[in-house]
């Protein structure tokens, strides 16, 4: 009894351990860089944040969630404006303000800036804690959940969207994602288990509130379901929890306005539906079994033909009405680039993300490390003594192993599923490993009489096969192999000693590892770790400085263009309108964008004088970092010429010593990330742009825009992109007219996977 207790407490104070470490190590960058939101996202989630906190402090919180739900900001997307209210996943706010509020109330009040840099570290523990539930329900073993929940809590691909100050969607969507996965495969444990299906659909519904990617949690969850099915492994506890669970969390999935009624008409979301009409009738057809246990193989075959044949047809119909009507949506270019290879999806501004990418094989050992050699034998354990659990779990690492391959961020869903299969593979070689070491302890002392019982006994395991298993176990290369393993103790005994040790240092390096990568992992990209030339650390800092220097120089209605990947910090640090930002909403509008800034300059001023009062462009490559807008400006002309079609990409390049084409040479992006900084660029034509500021390492550049259009600015102050998306109009409205001639070459950009649309011959 006290042994059972010392155990139980030891095991507890492991986990405790566990939770702490997947906490300190998140916080690297806290204590180098200091308390500061990371990256470009995270900037835009601080201010919403930001924005439903003085709401709910000014009008309390129902009235302050619908002026959050209202909320059009004419200070992005100029001049159109974005509703935000409507479409954001509004979990990561909530959580944060939650937290906030609570902390206050408990006399423990921390700022807001605080609370948002820390919640990705607390959350982390949590995904920890769902793993270890998801091993232990799959092994019922407390080891394996402990090295699960190990592995999680320091593996770099969690790592990658959990560090202390990324304040992004993913922060906390992960432990979302493993708290649903966690309560589906606890409801399926017994007959009596399905009211954790209402766990299940709650934190699914949180899961979306949090993440786009909740689509991939509906569809794992549906895709298990079926397999279950298929597999001959239905029952009414499988029909009682996928029910509960997915009436709830699609009736509380479509109360968000970002989701809408996507569930029930996104052909990405439409599986999990034909799953649930599955279940209905498997379950219409059983009950018909259990009322007639008298009744016919052919009578029942028959009623399924019957009940299955009808649901057909009545689908089948339902296609039909709904088809030419556009009820369904077409699969998104994101979703498209998961079968497809990266930048062939058709749209060139889901092409231009990085993180969008294919990903590399080695970058599998830098995120996973030794999990890459443990993981392949957990996954094959998992199909002896095979359970519902332990398919799901086949399912969700096959799925998740192959996504990860498409797209370089999805590497973040592999985690919880490797870090379970790793977790149950450990336990296995360690237990295996003493195994062999203390199995002599029973064994006679004398080697002859050892090796003769050892015989014996493999002898008798041989008949016992060939009772059960038939011609398989009656093989001579099974009874050869048997014999070999049995007689040959210290055989084993090397190679456990073997195993034994190269998992205990391989865990070792993992540590080693993993600390080694959260250091690289939390370099919040706004703030930049450099050497001096005494080779002491040094920060830089000239993205805030930039910055900064917009929001105590200019004017507070100045509007400031740069490419979409700056918005967000311009808006969340300076305060200052912009042009676009990360959200990416509109791709007729980058498209302009694009069109300006790789426009010749007289031409670029031309649009550019009527939407903003300064430029801001990254010259990092005069700070030794080459990802700058130079970098970037293909992508540019791409997504520019999608939909003016005189913008021609292939004539914007740089050969292979860097040189640039005429027309990279002659463009505005060009001529303003390099004036100045090399001589031969000329100096800008009168009245167009002037050099305001340039940042101490030269890799940030200002530039005020010249005769800036106040008719056009005027036109814009009226509000007119929220009246326009109020009443439902065009947003062209909301362009200046000093734009109409170069808006009427446009050709608006059309998904190549978009059905419903209709090509102009058609409409004629």
């Amino acid at each position: 009894m006290l042994a059972t207790a010392a155990s139980a407490f030891l095991k507890l104070n492991a986990l405790l351990f566990i939770l702490y470490i997947s906490y300190t190590i998140r916080l690297h960058a806290v204590q180098v860089y200091g308390k500061v939101i990371h990256e470009f996202d995270p900037w835009f989630n601080f201010r919403a944040t930001d924005y439903l906190v003085n709401e709910i402090n000014a009008r309390g919180l129902w009235d302050g969630s619908r002026a959050f739900f209202n909320w059009y900001d004419d200070k992005v997307w100029y001049p159109l404006g974005r509703p935000v209210g409507t479409t954001i996943y509004c979990g990561l706010q909530y959580t944060s303000a939650f937290i906030y509020f609570a902390l206050g109330a408990l006399g423990q009040p921390m700022s807001l800036n605080d609370v948002c840099v820390y919640v990705p570290a607390w959350f982390a523990s949590f995904s920890c804690l769902f793993v270890f539930g998801m091993a232990w329900e799959v092994s019922r073993s407390f080891n394996s959940a402990l090295a699960a929940a190990f592995f999680m809590a320091i593996s770099p691909a969690h790592l990658m969207r959990s560090v202390a100050g990324g304040y992004d969607n993913e922060g906390i969507a992960v432990a979302a994602i493993c708290g649903t996965f966690y309560f589906w495969v606890r409801s399926l444990r017994n007959s009596s288990s399905w009211p954790y299906g209402i766990m299940t659909g709650l934190m699914y519904i949180y899961m979306v509130a949090a993440w786009g990617g909740y689509v991939f949690v509906l569809n794992m969850i549906g895709v298990h379901a079926a397999v279950l099915i298929m597999s001959g492994r239905y029952s009414q506890n499988l029909w009682k929890s996928y029910s509960i669970f997915y009436v709830m969390g699609t009736l509380g999935a479509i109360q968000f306005p970002v989701v809408g009624y996507a569930p029930l008409k996104s052909l990405e979301q439409l599986g999990p539906l034909f799953v649930f009409v599955w279940l209905q009738l498997m379950e219409v057809c059983k009950r018909y079994e259990r009322a007639n246990p008298d009744i016919s193989q052919r009578r029942i075959h028959d009623y399924y033909m019957l009940v299955f044949g009808g649901a057909m047809v009545a689908g089948l119909v339902g296609i039909m009405l709904f088809m030419p009507r556009g009820y369904l949506g077409p699969i998104s270019a994101r979703v498209r680039g998961l079968f497809v290879q990266h930048t062939r999806t058709g749209n060139p501004l889901v092409d231009s993300v990085a993180e969008h990418q294919a990903t590399r094989d080695e970058m599998y050992y830098q995120y996973f490390h030794i999990v890459c050699y443990l993981a392949p034998i957990g996954f094959v354990s998992m199909f002896f003594n095979l359970t519902d659990q332990k398919l799901f779990v086949i399912a969700y690492t096959a799925i998740s192993m192959y996504f990860s391959r498409k797209m370089i961020r999805l590497i973040l869903i592999l985690a919880p599923a490797s870090s379970v299969v790793a977790g149950v593979a450990l336990e296995l070689v360690i237990t295996w490993s003493i195994t062999q070491h203390l199995e002599d302890l029973d064994e006679p002392a004398d080697p002859v009489t050892a090796k003769s019982a050892a015989a014996k006994n493999a002898k008798k395991g041989q008949v016992k096969k060939v009772k059960k298993g038939g011609d398989r176990a009656s093989h001579p290369l099974f009874q050869e192999l048997s014999e070999i393993y049995s007689e040959n103790l210290m055989l084993r005994k090397v190679l456990a000693g073997v195993w034994l040790f190269m998992s205990l240092s391989g865990l070792l390096y993992y540590w080693v590892h993993c600390h080694r990568m959260a250091e690289n992992l939390s370099s919040p990209s706004i703030m930049l770790m450099a050497r001096s030339k005494t080779g002491e650390p040094v920060i830089i800092d000239d993205f805030r400085e930039s910055y900064w220097w917009l929001r105590d120089n200019t004017p507070e209605d100045s509007r400031v263009l740069s490419w979409w990947d700056y918005g967000y910090q311009i808006n969340g640090i300076a305060n200052r309108t912009t042009i676009a930002d990360g959200n990416t909403w509109n791709h007729e509008h980058i498209a302009l964008l694009g069109r300006a800034l790789v426009s010749p300059v007289k031409k670029a001023h031309r649009i550019v004088r009527h939407l903003a009062d300064y430029v801001l462009v990254w010259s990092t490559r005069y700070g030794n970092m080459w990802g700058d807008d130079i970098a970037k400006s293909p992508h540019m002309a791409r997504i520019g010429g999608s939909v003016y079609k005189d913008i021609k990409p292939e004539d914007f390049y740089q050969d292979q010593n860097g040189k640039p084409s005429e027309m990279m040479r002659k463009s505005l992006i060009y001529r303003t990330v390099n004036f100045r900084l090399d001589p031969s660029i000329p100096q800008f034509p009168p009245d167009t742009f002037e050099e305001v500021f340039t940042s101490k390492n030269n890799m940030v550049r200002i530039y005020k825009v010249l005769r800036v259009s106040a008719k056009s600015k005027a036109y814009c102050s009226e509000g007119r992109g929220y009246k326009a998306w109020y009443s439902g109009k065009p947003l062209l409205e909301a362009y200046p007219p000093g734009l109409k001639k170069i808006l009427s070459q446009k050709q608006d950009f059309k998904q190549l996977e978009d059905f419903n649309r209709r090509d102009e011959v058609e409409e004629e």
